[in-house]
């Protein structure tokens, strides 16, 4: 009997080891996680995340990482990960910015290397409206590495120091409506005329991007506020730096954006 209960509490430990030691080799490591290779297989409920239930299980800490419960979205070489419908080329690589913020803003994991179909992108990122239409393909525990938690926390720390009252610079923060309603422009237009002046032709600095500087002009021009009410909507210093912005802006605009639809320039011989 006695040797029967220690074969019996022998393979209970083996059985925890080697549980242990499967959550041990699923740690995510931002750099190698498990969709790093566009043309990994498809997230299918026999995958390891389906053995148990997220409310049988409790968060823990260990010498690789901290599990954590989250959305995980689904990861397909032939299905998009926003419609979840099969996928029609061309499509988009999710970037790692997108994959960060829906992680902080919404919980939701998205593998490395995801894709989606282009109509729910504008210039390589999701729209707005994309964004908070993908949802978790399920709902799990994972493990994250520790330097993966303590870039997420950085990324965080910077999202909330850097806010601002209207953020242009977030794809997140405005929708189509609001960006017209402000500049005139949708978004896609902004990013179309930014497309054809170069960075170094613009007034901008570590808190004022390519993004900001031309919004600052659209907005002069659509609502005719005073520079010093600009400053304070964009978190700019002074209507100092408001002038000198819309006066480098300007002349930028003219130089590199106005020849291509203005005047004889844009006209071919056909």
């Amino acid at each position: 009997m006695i040797n029967d209960e220690e074969s019996d509490e022998n393979s209970s430990n083996d059985s925890k080891a080697k549980s242990n030691h499967k959550y041990d080799n699923e740690m995510i490591d931002d750099e190698e996680s498990n969709g790093s290779n566009p043309n990994d297989s498809e997230m299918d409920c026999n995958d390891v995340y389906d053995n148990a239930s997220v409310t049988d299980k409790s968060s823990f800490t260990s010498k690789d990482g901290l599990k954590l419960p989250t959305g995980i979205s689904i990861s397909s070489k032939s299905q998009c990960c926003v419609c979840r419908i099969q996928m029609v080329p061309p499509t988009v690589t999710i970037k790692k910015e997108d994959r960060s913020n829906i992680f902080i803003r919404r919980n939701i994991f998205i593998p490395k290397g995801s894709r989606c179909c282009k109509i729910h992108t504008s210039n390589g990122y999701l729209l707005r409206e994309d964004f908070f239409k993908l949802t978790a393909y399920k709902d799990d525990y994972r493990i994250f590495n520790l330097n993966y938690i303590v870039n997420t926390m950085q990324k965080l720390r910077k999202m909330v120091n850097s806010n601002k009252n209207v953020d242009f610079d977030d794809p997140l923060s405005l929708s189509d409506i609001e960006y017209k309603n402000l500049t005139g422009f949708t978004r896609t237009q902004h990013d179309h005329v930014l497309s054809y002046i170069p960075a170094g032709a613009l007034k901008t600095s570590i808190n004022r991007s390519p993004h900001c500087v031309i919004t600052c002009l659209l907005m002069k021009l659509r609502l005719g506020v005073s520079n010093s009410v600009l400053a304070s909507m964009l978190g700019i210093d002074n209507k100092r730096k408001v002038t000198d912005i819309i006066h480098s802006t300007s002349a930028a605009l003219v130089k590199y954006f106005v020849p291509h639809y203005l005047g004889l320039a844009h006209i071919n011989r056909e």
